[in-house]
């Protein structure tokens, strides 16, 4: 009888908590007091002698909170989103009203952006000290000193390229935050933490080339190149400022300047937080563009230097593949249009830079600091965009030149009409990273760059672009 009743099934029940880290806890509690069974899971200790798991956790609190952190200060992932506990009413009042008023700092930058530099002062009289300069983002020629003139109608040098100036590329940031806004909160960035998986998962620690540790030393790299252009994006705007006293001389006169200066530099204030908000959205994105490429790099390398040393089944390699091309085409997708918005962005931020710069004559110390660095800043991000692209299909691309040393010299077992299969599969899976939908490849792009060099040297010798910033024209 104490058999059958030490025999007969016992009632289990599970208790699941979950904790912050994602601790689950779970105890098995028997109808007798003995046999009690206490089982505790936790996949994020320090503790844990798996490899893979300790860069997970590395990774997600070197780069992915830092990055999520962002997302949340431009309102594209609700504040609260990694907590297990359910949002209360205020919080999630608050994810509703923040990115409106995220949305409505843009439209304040955009609008403040065209009006300091398109409006014109009607006025009867006009004092006009001897040191004193009207100077704005489209001057480009120093104003005349004089000291008092009686006018009806004083028109200061203004930008008269008002859509291609500010219109278009402000049109495109405002396309791209929207994207950007429906991608982040309907996906929550889980193709990028699942990439990073994939990548951590295939890695190998005692190699260099593709080390976990190394992709989480070169995200870590971006991110902090991207956080220094920030800085300067701001720094180079607020250095424009600096040149009228960080007030637009088309809003502020020199008579009411000392009853308008806390309304002054709240303005500049205002005007440099939207900035910077405006500048972490470029940031956000171009963040989870170059972190795309730079997994898919890696993963490309795991694969292909597995091939190489003939030490993973063919199958099983083109398995990885396919996986590898589905990683490819996320990142064709949402993520190319984002980027590919704002690459247009920075192309013509870039030439509107140089344009200004080769058509100034102000020799203004500060005003030829802020011609020099504007498009510096904008072709910088531009290049690090391109470049990046370009490095994943490269890197793609030397699966075809493996595919034929494999053909010539045979893999393991493997029948000619398989490597035959194979080089056929590699033909038709395309492993090619896209921006406008078009193949970005290294040749292009030193081509371009190459070909707009000449262009421009030939324009500047045979004076059709005049500038006087440069002794030799």
């Amino acid at each position: 009888m104490n058999k059958n009743s030490n025999n007969a099934p016992k009632t289990s029940a599970f208790s699941i908590s979950n904790y912050h880290y994602n601790n689950i806890t779970q105890s098995i509690n028997n109808d007798d007091d003995f046999g009690c069974v206490k089982v505790e899971i936790s996949d994020l200790d320090n503790s844990c002698p798996n490899s893979t798991t300790l860069s997970l956790m590395r990774c997600k609190k070197q780069v992915l909170h830092p990055f999520r952190t962002l997302l949340c200060l431009i309102g594209w992932r609700p504040f609260g989103a990694d907590s297990l506990k359910r949002s209360s009413i205020l919080m999630r009042i608050l994810n509703i009203i923040y990115p409106l008023f995220i949305l409505i700092l843009l439209l304040f930058n955009y609008t403040y952006e065209i009006i300091t530099t398109t409006t014109t002062i009607s006025t009867t009289t006009l004092s006009v000290h001897q040191n004193h300069t009207v100077l704005n983002w489209s001057s480009l020629i120093p104003p005349k000193p004089i000291h008092k003139i009686n006018v009806t109608d004083v028109h200061p040098p203004v930008c008269g390229h008002i859509f291609t100036t500010y219109i278009i590329p402000n049109l495109l940031h405002f396309v791209a935050f929207i994207i950007g806004f429906i991608y982040f909160r309907v996906t929550e960035g889980e193709p990028m933490y699942s990439l990073m998986e994939k990548v951590f998962i295939h890695g190998d620690q005692n190699m260099r080339q593709f080390s976990p540790n190394r992709v989480i030393r070169r995200l870590k790299i971006f991110l902090l190149i991207g956080s220094i252009w920030v800085l300067m994006s701001v720094g180079t705007h607020a250095l424009s400022n600096a040149m009228n006293d960080f007030a637009h001389p088309l809003l502020f006169d020199k008579k009411n300047e000392l009853k308008r200066k806390s309304v002054r530099y709240t303005l500049f204030i205002l005007d440099i937080v939207c900035l910077l908000i405006s500048n972490c959205i470029h940031l956000a994105v171009v963040m989870n563009f170059v972190s795309h490429c730079e997994m898919v790099v890696f993963y490309c390398k795991s694969i292909r230097t597995r091939l190489e040393e003939k030490s993973i089944p063919l199958l099983e390699a083109m398995k990885q593949i396919v996986d590898l091309r589905s990683s490819i085409s996320q990142l064709n997708g949402a993520v190319s249009r984002m980027m590919s918005i704002l690459v247009v962005y920075y192309l013509e931020r870039t030439i509107l830079g140089i344009i200004l710069f080769l058509m100034n004559e102000i020799k203004e110390p500060i005003m030829f600091a802020y011609r020099i660095l504007y498009p510096i800043v904008w072709f910088a991000i531009l290049i690090l965009c391109l470049a990046q692209a370009a490095r994943v299909t490269s890197k793609c691309d030397k699966f075809h030149r493996i595919s034929l040393a494999m053909r010539v010299y045979g893999y393991h077992t493997t029948s000619s009409t398989e490597l035959d299969g194979f080089l056929l599969f590699l033909s038709s899976a395309k492993l090619h990273a896209k921006l406008f939908g078009l193949t970005v490849r290294p040749g292009k792009i030193i081509s371009i760059l190459v070909t707009t060099i000449i262009v421009c040297i030939i324009l500047l010798q045979t004076n059709i672009i005049h500038s006087s910033n440069f002794f030799i024209l």
